[in-house]
């Protein structure tokens, strides 16, 4: 069955890693599991941020088909929303949430780390949406996180051909924010996690659930999301902490109020 390990740090950094080697096919099973786990940890005051990763040499190979056949077409369809509830979940989990993909992230496996906030990859990571070349259409957000991360164009040329690129391309792409050794990844992850953590909680989770809306948004919409941003913000004692920090010429202690 489907696993998963959780971490804590005494930084505030939880470190998740699907369990399930070598190649960490997913199922609904382990969906609901990651979706009850960052609930929790959503909850958790001390939690700041989070890391994903994996065991053994994949992130995750994508979706266990084996559980499919068996089922009728209401089953199926009852999967899918499963599946999708899930990385829903993930997707809008309010703290920020960083992705280091260790090896081959196919199909759904590399939905997880793009619906994450920002992707680190291993120098020989290898991903793809090789949905056509099983038969299969795109799901788990898969046209929502392409189209925005790269554009209409790419994400056809992913999904028409369903190839598989490389750690560089993937870059070149947008698909991954920077490449780490595999040596250096977890500790390069963990090491931004922190970095991130450290700022004050409450702008980090207006600005993540922004950043996510602002694709859909006009300039002036914007504006007002902002303003309203700023203003949740402006009586907190984190802000002035910030400013007594900078006085000071001291690295700020931020206390979430």
């Amino acid at each position: 069955m489907s696993t998963l390990k959780l971490s804590l740090a005494k930084d505030g950094i939880a470190v998740v890693t699907l369990a399930n080697p070598p190649i960490n096919a997913m199922d609904a099973a382990l969906l609901e599991k990651l979706a009850n786990l960052f609930e929790g940890l959503a909850a958790d005051r001390a939690v700041r941020a989070a890391v994903i990763t994996a065991d053994g040499p994949a992130f995750s190979a994508g979706l266990n088909l084996k559980t499919v056949p068996g089922l009728d077409r209401l089953g199926q369809r009852r999967l899918v929303d499963a599946l999708n509830d899930g990385f829903g979940t993930l997707y809008a989990w309010p703290k920020p949430l960083v992705a280091a993909v260790n090896g081959h992230a196919m199909g759904a496996g590399l939905c997880i780390a793009l619906a994450c906030d920002i992707r680190l990859a291993a120098t020989d990571a290898k991903m793809g949406v090789n949905f056509a070349k099983i038969g299969l259409s795109s799901g788990m957000g898969t046209l929502h996180f392409l189209t925005r991360l790269t554009s209409p164009s790419i994400a056809a040329d992913l999904l028409f051909t369903g190839r598989t690129v490389n750690a560089e391309e993937a870059l070149t792409l947008g698909l991954v924010n920077r490449l780490v050794s595999p040596a250096d990844l977890m500790p390069v992850a963990k090491a931004l996690a922190e970095e991130v953590s450290r700022n004050a909680p409450l702008p980090l989770k207006i600005m993540k659930k922004g950043i996510q809306k602002a694709p859909l948004l006009s300039l002036e919409e914007i504006f007002d999301y902002e303003s309203g941003g700023q203003a949740q913000t402006f009586n907190t004692e984190d802000l002035k902490e910030g400013v007594k920090a900078v006085q000071e010429k001291r690295p700020p202690k931020f206390s979430g109020r």
